[in-house]
């Protein structure tokens, strides 16, 4: 369900007075693309720029020329969600700044970049019945810089100088 106008813009207005922190953006989507057509979707987004939003995301452009269009039609900053196969056509970053694009976001492409892998992995397991080669071939010392270990190492590092001054 597409909020009606009103109501849409007094929950844009509701979190721009909210805002405390300057480095706070309030990005304003619109998903009425899907549901009201186009036209309504540029509306919004200006409505929500008009309304003190920071950046309008007009979510699922369906074709090339209605995402090049929503930077040229929007009063303001926009953003481009790129999801895999998804409604919108694939660009580039470097397409999505030449288009006017301010902030682009790839939501899904961890997730499904280590769900495969971790699919693959396994089926190799079941096929080869032992651990297979990983796609990526890093030392477990590489896996544990890569998750933050080191910083961990330092805090209970820290902590544990700590309770020994406090036992002295």
């Amino acid at each position: 369900m597409i909020a009606p106008l009103d109501d849409y813009v007094a929950k844009i207005r509701a979190a721009v007075s909210a805002k405390v922190d300057p480095d706070f953006l309030v990005i304003a989507r619109t998903d009425s693309r899907a549901v009201l057509g186009f036209e309504e979707a540029i509306r919004r987004a200006n409505a929500a720029i008009e309304a003190g939003a920071d950046m309008a995301f007009v979510e699922a452009p369906q074709s090339k020329d209605e995402t090049a269009a929503v930077p040229k039609l929007v009063k303001g900053p926009c953003m481009l969600n790129m999801v895999w196969r998804g409604k919108t056509p694939d660009f580039s970053l470097a397409e999505a700044e030449a288009m006017g694009y301010a902030f682009m976001i790839l939501p899904g492409v961890l997730t499904r970049t280590v769900v495969g892998a971790c699919d693959a992995a396994l089926a190799a397991l079941k096929a080869q019945g032992r651990h297979p080669a990983p796609a990526s071939d890093i030392t477990p010392q590489q896996g544990f810089r890569l998750s933050g270990a080191d910083e961990w190492d330092a805090y209970r590092t820290r902590f544990r100088d700590e309770q020994a001054r406090a036992a002295e």
